[in-house]
């Protein structure tokens, strides 16, 4: 069934018909399908807005100069009729309050806004496994906003795995996609070697979304990121009706 937005009946705008919105920075480097930026990774239609003049270096040293730069692509988005507003990085989740509170929808900053509440549903001895960037990035300012800190889970960085350091952490071109891929599944083999017990990963850095299913088979757990949370709210977005017939 199509829903009809208020902003779609009023009319006045230039795009119509999306339900997301996905909030990025300026980046150089590849995005596959996987990526929210990437045009492929939804099946439901998705606005784009880059925030212009604002990099992850900024984000990495919680500099709120930018945020009325951020707000207005935000609202550029609002604009546009989207139900909710997502992110291209998980380093916005310290400011999820500060940009969501200036905004009339629904703001997923990041997929660590999870967290908690998937830790919550893990028998006792089971952990969270957060895959990161870059390990030394995630500070328990990073994590505050999301409701955990750095001892409720297991941080993994990717700065050790060349091919991922070399595309993200370096804004580097012409990814090799099988290097890549297997960055990320020997990453994941070490987390299942080293003993803890993981329940469930969660993949901060939305690059790795694409290499999910190296993360899943080697993990053997549920692996959530924020495409997991854009579906959720888009699914819910979506009016179904069921049937009134009795069997």
């Amino acid at each position: 069934m199509t829903y009809f937005s208020k902003v779609d009946l009023a009319g006045g705008n230039t795009a119509y018909g999306c339900i997301a919105g996905i909030l990025s920075l300026q980046s150089t480097a590849p995005r596959l399908a996987g990526d929210p930026v990437n045009a492929q990774t939804f099946d439901v239609r998705v606005c784009r807005s880059v925030v212009p003049d604002v990099t992850i270096g900024d984000l990495i040293a919680l500099d709120p100069r930018n945020m009325d730069k951020i707000v207005a692509a935000a609202k550029g988005l609002e604009s546009r009729g989207v139900r909710f507003i997502a992110t291209s990085c998980g380093l916005f989740a310290p400011f999820q309050k500060l940009i969501g509170d200036q905004l009339g929808v629904p703001f997923l900053s990041s997929a660590l806004q999870i967290v908690s509440c998937l830790k919550g549903m893990l028998p006792a001895a089971g952990g969270v496994c957060v895959f990161t960037a870059h390990s030394g990035i995630l500070t328990e300012a990073h994590l505050r906003e999301s409701g955990f800190g750095l001892n409720d889970v297991l941080i993994k960085g990717m700065q050790d795995y060349p091919e991922f350091a070399r595309i993200v952490l370096e804004d580097g071109a012409d990814m090799d996609a099988e290097k890549f891929r297997r960055d990320v599944r020997d990453a994941a083999a070490d987390v299942a070697g080293s003993g803890r017990r993981i329940g469930l990963a969660v993949l901060e850095c939305p690059s790795l979304i694409t290499f999910r299913d190296e993360v899943q088979m080697q993990l053997r757990v549920p692996v959530f990121d924020i495409v997991n949370l854009v579906e959720l709210f888009a699914s819910a977005c979506r009016v179904k009706r069921y049937s009134s017939r009795y069997l």
